[in-house]
């Protein structure tokens, strides 16, 4: 025999959970990704100065041969930094494709837990609304695994450009010792690996205004990708209680 959910449901307390913590996540993507809004320029910059110093280098002939090798190694992060922006660059687009997915999800899920309220009781209609929301919420379950999986990807890639940041400021050191030994050419070398070590200051600061909002995100990923499960397994519980 069918029997009346109890307690009905006032309004839309799940998905009003679910909204303002997908808010909160939003706002932290956003911020990390601004953070690293600039790291193209910084990746040009770095090859327009590795390019220079393998111009310096070619001029101190033998004494510039550790510097040219360091300018190749240079230019690899250089790659690197451009490779982590494209891929950045695809995360964002999902990231707030996700977003988008999940703010119509929830205007689905609204109406649907809506309907379930006006029409109340067991009867035909409130149990096709409660299939319909039944139904968007696996789909909102869906959508928010993508999203704490971007999330984590992004976690990676502000990694990787720590890892840049850690082998540039080496090369800067290796450049400055070179500079010791090179003669004539030691202002030359160490201008450049004065700047390197300037940008490489640059990328420090970035990955700290970034990493704060990254781990939030992190968190708020799989907190809100929980309440999602949450939320799925309690309205199968309302569900077969209707059903006993």
């Amino acid at each position: 025999m069918n029997v009346a959910l109890a307690p009905a449901r006032t309004a839309t307390p799940r998905t009003n959970k679910i909204e303002a913590r997908a808010g909160g996540l939003l706002g932290d993507c956003r911020r990390a990704f601004h953070a690293f809004s600039e790291l193209d320029e910084l990746a040009e910059n770095l090859r327009i100065l590795s390019l220079n110093a393998e111009l310096a280098a070619g001029r101190a002939g033998d004494k510039g041969r550790a510097v040219r090798a360091l300018t190749q190694y240079t230019r690899e992060l250089v790659n690197r930094l451009a490779q982590i922006q494209s891929e950045m660059d695809a995360l964002r687009g999902r990231t707030f494709a996700f977003s988008s997915t999940i703010l119509l999800g929830l205007q689905h899920m609204t109406m649907f837990e809506r309907a379930v309220d006006l029409v109340g009781g067991t009867g035909p209609g409130a149990r096709v609304a409660e299939r319909a929301f039944a139904a968007a919420m696996e789909r909102m379950v869906d959508t928010l695994d993508g999203m704490a999986a971007a999330v984590s990807e992004l976690s990676h890639r502000a990694h990787a450009v720590e890892e840049v940041v850690s082998q540039s400021d080496s090369i800067a050191t290796n450049i400055a010792i070179e500079a010791a030994a090179a003669g004539i050419h030691e202002k030359e070398f160490r201008t450049v690996a004065d700047t390197m070590r300037r940008y490489v200051d640059d990328l420090r600061l970035m990955i700290e205004e970034a990493s704060d909002a990254v781990r939030r995100a992190a968190d708020r990923g799989e907190a809100l990708r929980r309440l999602g499960l949450d939320s799925l397994d309690e309205l199968k519980g309302f569900r077969l209680t209707a059903d006993v």
